[in-house]
């Protein structure tokens, strides 16, 4: 019971320091901007305790990789349940905003952190976003070769992601802006389906 208790602590712990850290940079400041001290001061810790659960800011920003990666496969699980493949792509667009306006600190993190200073941390979003682009790959329809929807779907990817971040950049609370972004949103996805399926779309006409 006693290991369980401590188990539990040491969980709970490294959780604060992973929100603290997350909470510093929804305000604004990129990971190689935070210092060791403020996050422990954010999370009410001793400096201290941040060596008991990580190596450096660079480790805590790989772990910070797996939390944000594991929140946003949970919230495309949950688009997936809603029936994303049977949606109409200006609903499924709809359905990515409303996401994004919830959980905006986890994309700023995964914006930002994939262009920043960190090798380790690039390669590490890089890869989750190969997995998200797997799991879309799953939902594309028929017609295209394993190749060809591969590439779409981290192609879809890619610029969702890009989208996510021109949306970050305004700030935002401007329903004008949002509607514009969604308008771009659409016609870009539209553009790379219609690539995609050009041939298909031919043979049936």
């Amino acid at each position: 019971m006693k290991l369980n208790r401590e188990y539990s602590k040491k969980r709970r712990t490294r959780a604060v320091l992973i929100e603290s850290a997350l909470s510093l940079m929804g305000e604004g400041k990129s990971l190689e901007s935070l210092g060791l001290r403020e996050v422990a001061r954010k999370a009410e810790l001793a400096p201290a305790a941040f060596y008991r659960h990580f190596k450096d800011l660079e480790d805590l920003g790989l772990a910070l990789v797996e939390d944000v990666s594991t929140k946003l496969r949970a919230i495309l699980r949950e688009v997936r349940k809603k029936g994303l493949k049977r949606t109409s792509m200006d609903k499924s667009i709809n359905l990515f905003f409303d996401y994004m306006k919830s959980n905006k600190i986890l994309f700023r993190f995964v914006v930002r952190e994939q262009n920043g200073v960190s090798s380790k941390i690039r390669s590490a979003i890089r890869k989750e976003l190969g997995f998200f682009a797997n799991e879309l790959a799953m939902d594309l329809p028929l017609g295209i070769s394993p190749a060809e929807t591969e590439f779409l779907s981290q192609f879809v990817v890619s610029t969702c992601f890009g989208i996510a971040g021109e949306y970050l950049d305004f700030g935002v609370g401007s329903n004008k802006n949002e509607r514009l972004l969604k308008k771009k949103a659409l016609s870009r996805l539209i553009l790379i389906y219609r690539g995609a399926y050009r041939k298909k779309f031919e043979k049936s006409n």
